[in-house]
């Protein structure tokens, strides 16, 4: 096309557009026509290149895993991107198609917490095709079945995980842990009018007083690797950690006679009742007695949920800060489910180090937006053989949120009923009870029992039993 009739050609489709530029619509639909005249020169760059000019300790802190786990990873996406990706969509790039690795290179590095403009020069694509990449691998992830969350219902894995729960309990060996419960806030903007609607809640219940932030509530729980067996994202960053946990489906299911294996139950923190499938702390103790040892014992194992959400946060810079105020409620749903069934691919490929993952610009980054830090919390623990593990490095901005029990009605019969139980205890401590009183006993009150016959206590920091 010549110069002149190139220019003739802009003319007249700007006049068209100028024409018809009182309607937003016909704005879009007539830049859309500009620039698709005009368009704009991009050199497309592959993966493999975009990892062979990062090397290889800078291209996994980049993408948040090594070449060979991304190969693999892409292996297991490629059947449902296949499916996903309309072959003209990827044809009509005037620059060329755009791959699928690129596209999965542009996610993870979105979800590491990177700016759609630097994924554009990274790749060569336009910031539309950044977005339009996300959405298809974010659709690819929640679809595939083999990256499927799901709380085992096998006796036998059960068995498996409370195994390996038994190996980190350094000193008391509790034997009882199926999994760790807590929750996390995941940080968005104020929700529009439309988005409550469809979601059939109120605004209010999306802000969290104690952390100033609007958010959803996502529960979760992990295993003895720090892999989630178990996601919930159904209220609301105002509900208390224990409703949400109470109409979610995995409380359904532990409440059905069978669910769970003899002995076994969660551990979570006090924000949840202790009950017969939920193991919690004995709140309001003193320091150094019986029931403060047990406490100790018990947040040994229950750290690990800690430490997961650590580790999902340090490698998913997105989650650290505030979503893009165009994503809808369900979007940012599935965008925080991915990135936990990607967590879980990645422990299963061996990548268990988040704080090696991180680059110095990406905190840069984050920071400039407002991220929240990850902090260290909890006490450094010397094990038996004298190696001191180290301290959970958690985003503490966003958790603990939900330790209140305002929104819940049976507060003040929980109450009676935990009265009443510690009545029923003293007058079996007292020779009264019965055989099948012990029966009944919960499993916090079990393991309780097993800190006093073993004697144990606090261990020192330099690992020596006292």
């Amino acid at each position: 096309m010549s110069s002149d009739s190139l220019c003739s050609c802009i003319n007249s489709n700007y006049s068209s557009w100028a024409k018809r530029s009182k309607t937003k619509k016909g704005v879009r639909s007539n830049l859309a026509l500009v620039s698709s005249v005009l368009g704009v020169p991009r050199t497309r760059r592959s993966v493999t290149q975009v990892y062979s000019e990062l090397g290889k300790q800078y291209s996994r802190r980049a993408f948040r895993v090594s070449y060979a786990n991304f190969v693999r990873l892409y292996r297991i996406l490629k059947p449902d991107l296949l499916r996903i990706v309309d072959p003209p969509k990827v044809c009509k790039h005037p620059n060329g198609p755009i791959s699928l690795p690129v596209r999965l290179g542009a996610a993870l590095r979105f979800f590491a917490g990177a700016e759609a403009y630097d994924i554009c020069c990274m790749f060569g694509i336009s910031h539309s095709s950044v977005f339009e990449s996300i959405d298809d691998v974010i659709d690819a992830i929640n679809q595939c079945k083999e990256l499927k969350i799901e709380f085992p219902a096998c006796h036998e894995r059960q068995r498996e995980i409370a195994a390996g729960f038994r190996a980190k309990s350094t000193w008391a060996r509790f034997g009882r842990c199926v999994g760790c419960i807590d929750g996390i806030i995941i940080w968005t903007h104020k929700p529009s009018k439309e988005d409550c609607d469809e979601v059939g809640v109120d605004e209010k219940k999306f802000f969290c007083g104690r952390k100033s932030k609007f958010g959803l509530n996502m529960q979760a729980v992990c295993d003895d690797k720090r892999r989630f067996v178990h996601v919930s994202i159904n209220y609301g960053a105002a509900s208390s950690d224990h409703m949400a946990f109470e109409v979610s489906e995995l409380k359904q299911k532990l409440s059905q006679p069978g669910f769970l294996a003899n002995g076994l139950c969660l551990f979570g923190d006090n924000a949840y009742v202790n009950s017969k499938h939920m193991a919690t702390p004995y709140p309001n103790v003193g320091s150094n007695t019986d029931r403060d040892r047990y406490n100790f014992h018990h947040s040994q194992l229950r750290i690990n949920i800690e430490c997961a959400f650590g580790i999902l946060t340090n490698r998913f810079g997105f989650l650290r800060k505030i979503a893009p105020k165009q994503y809808t409620v369900k979007k940012v749903m599935a965008i925080v489910m991915a990135m936990c069934r990607l967590h879980n691919l990645l422990i299963d490929f061996g990548d268990t180090s988040a704080d090696a993952t991180r680059t110095e610009c990406d905190e840069l980054h984050l920071a400039m937006e407002g991220a929240v830090p990850v902090i260290a919390r909890g006490d450094a623990v010397a094990t038996r053989d004298g190696v001191t593990l180290p301290r959970a490095r958690v985003p503490l901005q966003l958790m603990d949120a939900g330790h209140h029990h305002a929104d819940d009605p049976t507060r003040r019969r929980r109450l009676d009923e935990r009265r009443r139980s510690v009545s029923r205890q003293r007058r079996a401590s007292a020779g009264q009870g019965s055989d099948s009183e012990d029966d009944n006993k919960l499993p916090r009150e079990k393991m309780y029992e097993e800190i006093l016959d073993k004697g144990l206590r606090r261990p020192p920091r330099d690992g020596r039993r006292r």
